[in-house]
């Protein structure tokens, strides 16, 4: 009966598919999905209507969305018709062209409006800028999070696992990484994204750390050694992860062991007995474990490290227990780094952010195509949509921080030789220099069934990937 399976069955779990919270969390995806969408796309869009509009070219339409609107407004000065669509999957602005007869109808014709009667370069510039328009918001974007975060997890390692590809290499715990491959690391975020540019270029790794004071390199690690997946959990898969907290002294007693043996306030404290430390409870759990014992701890003081020898003092508890004891108060902290910028450089570090991350899509893209990189890395709308959940959950920065990656990719994806797309047109007008004529259109028509069918493979593979994610 119906009452007994439901009875049996086991309760349905908070983030389970069909509880409310699984609710909650699929609304506030596709929502996050929609709004970085809809901002991206209009973007885009307006970096064509904009040039275009400066070059005298008549725009009858601008969409964001596809299909029958679902909202309308005619600007009664420029003539111009918004639209928001009912498919949320790109946009159009719509030009007065004779090439497209729909564009002639119900329209004052004035033909030197036209963009096909507009000189190739203008031609050229109104293509151009809708993907310049989606890297320069990611520049913006990019360089509004460097000054609004100036604060990142520090590159100091914890232990690594041993036998790891990072213990082989020779990395301690404590190190902190200061270049990976040239690049100088800053934070945590700036070493991972090292790793894995050096994992999708197959790069041998060059890792140089600080190490009590002096830096030296690692043994280079060759980059048939590192088998580990493109993605954030690569520095993991190596065998290290970065230390999350510090611990640290908060005050010392008076006439205490800790007194005797010259510990001050804020020391960070990093090892026991060449035991790398990494929570307080670890650091008292060890000085337990050596009363009345001589023992050297390693702390950090004012960017220093250096050797402590000490003498816990030997206690007796109420059960009888013998143990050590120092006399410290100890806590843990984060470790973090703080390197503030101001507005202008904070432009800069975003360009740079914004052409390195289109850079590295590129080269994954064309790895892609090569076959020395999966194509289940392909994100369709599904992974996007759930990206976009799971950054709008953690706040308006991690928000920016996603829209910023699609904006780059946005813009890099519509710059790619694919008629229909933009770099298509782009191909055409190139020709059109070249050869001194436009491209002839029949030609023009075959590419653009070209470009169905690539679009269409590439759509494919983004869904099955979803579906395969979603599944298992």
């Amino acid at each position: 009966m119906p009452l007994h399976w439901t009875l049996r069955c086991a309760p349905l779990q908070p983030n389970a598919p069909g509880s409310f919270k699984h609710r909650i969390l699929m609304l506030n995806s596709i929502v996050s999905f929609l709004l970085a969408l809809g901002i991206l796309v209009f973007i885009h869009e307006y970096g064509h209507y904009s040039v275009a509009r400066f070059y005298g070219v008549r725009v009858i339409r601008f969409s964001v969305g596809f299909g029958k609107p679902i909202f309308r407004w005619i600007n009664r000065k420029t003539k111009v018709e918004w639209t928001v669509s009912w498919i949320p999957l790109g946009g159009y602005v719509r030009m007065l062209d004779e090439r497209d007869p729909d564009s002639l109808k119900g329209h004052d014709i004035e033909l030197s409006e036209a963009f096909n009667r507009k000189p190739v370069g203008q031609r050229i510039a109104i293509v151009l800028a809708g993907p310049l328009a989606n890297l320069v918001l990611a520049a913006l974007i990019y360089g509004f999070l460097a000054y609004m975060q100036p604060m990142g997890l520090a590159t100091q390692v914890s232990e690594p696992i041993p036998n790891s590809i990072a213990a082989n290499a020779g990395l301690m715990g404590g190190d902190e990484i200061t270049e990976v491959n040239g690049d100088r690391t800053k934070n945590w975020n700036e070493v991972s994204w090292a790793l894995i540019k050096a994992r999708l270029f197959r790069d041998d790794l060059s890792i140089k750390v600080n190490r009590g004071g002096y830096e030296l390199f690692l043994e280079p690690v060759q980059s048939s050694e590192v088998n580990a997946e493109l993605g954030p959990s690569l520095t993991r898969e190596l065998g290290f992860s970065p230390i999350e907290k510090s611990v640290l002294v908060r005050a010392v007693g008076e006439g205490s062991a800790a007194a005797a043996a010259g510990f001050l306030a804020n020391d960070q404290l990093l090892s026991v007995e060449g035991i790398p430390v990494e929570t307080s409870a670890q650091f008292t759990s060890l000085i337990k474990e050596r009363p009345a014992q001589e023992t050297t701890v390693r702390i950090r003081r004012n960017d220093l490290d250096i050797s402590v020898l000490a003498v816990p003092e030997k206690t007796q508890l109420e059960n009888g227990e013998i143990i050590g004891r120092l006399g410290l108060s100890i806590g843990d902290e984060s470790v973090i780094v703080n390197n503030p910028l101001n507005p202008v450089e904070s432009i800069v570090e975003g360009t740079g952010r914004m052409i390195e991350v289109s850079v590295f899509s590129l080269a994954a893209l064309g790895k892609m195509v090569t076959g020395d990189l999966s194509w289940n890395h392909l994100s369709g709308p599904v992974s996007i949509a759930s990206a976009a959940g799971e950054s709008s959950s953690l706040g308006i920065l991690p928000f920016f921080g996603f829209l910023a990656m699609v904006s780059v990719s946005l813009g890099i994806l519509n710059l790619l030789p694919i008629p229909l797309l933009d770099g298509g047109h782009l191909m055409y007008y190139l020709a059109e220099i070249v050869r001194g004529k436009p491209v002839d259109e029949v030609w023009q028509i075959r590419g653009q069934k070209l470009g169905i069918l690539l679009i269409g493979i590439l759509t494919s593979v983004a869904f099955f990937n979803d579906i395969q994610r979603l599944i298992f």
